[in-house]
């Protein structure tokens, strides 16, 4: 199209938990970051750079009511072209700048879960663990 002229496509996953897991594609200016692609998937909540604390940018507290607590935490991860699989960046999001065809997945993380670890990626559900074979996961 004539508007998406000089825009990247990418891919967000949103994984709430509960095995329910959002999936949405969008084109956007390349100077866009990983933080802006979220705003305009999600309502969004985060907290401004915080370095005295040890971060040194955004960090996402709150997606579509889900809040980071004691037991939550949202992570996210990009799997990029050309890359073998879904990684962890180490740059805050608001940091990380899209590229094309990128897929970026966030997780609600809960630390008291049993089996759930960060590795296990953004797509990761209780269905892939009990039913391999029938696991809906979608890349």
């Amino acid at each position: 199209m004539l508007f998406d002229r000089g825009k990247v496509k990418v891919f967000v996953y949103i994984n709430y938990g509960r095995d329910e897991i959002r999936h949405e594609c969008l084109k956007v200016s390349p100077e866009s970051s990983v933080l802006d692609v979220l705003k305009k998937v999600a309502q969004v909540e985060f907290s401004e750079d915080e370095s005295a604390t040890d971060h040194d940018g955004a960090m996402v507290c709150f997606i579509d009511g889900f809040a980071n607590d004691l037991e939550h935490c949202w992570i996210y991860y990009v799997f990029e072209r050309g890359e073998s699989g879904w990684s962890l960046p180490f740059e805050m999001p608001d940091c990380l700048k899209v590229s094309d065809g990128m897929r970026i997945g966030w997780r609600y993380i809960e630390r008291s879960g049993i089996g759930e670890r960060p590795l296990d990626g953004p797509l990761w559900t209780t269905r892939c663990v009990s039913k391999t074979r029938t696991c809906s996961r979608k890349f």
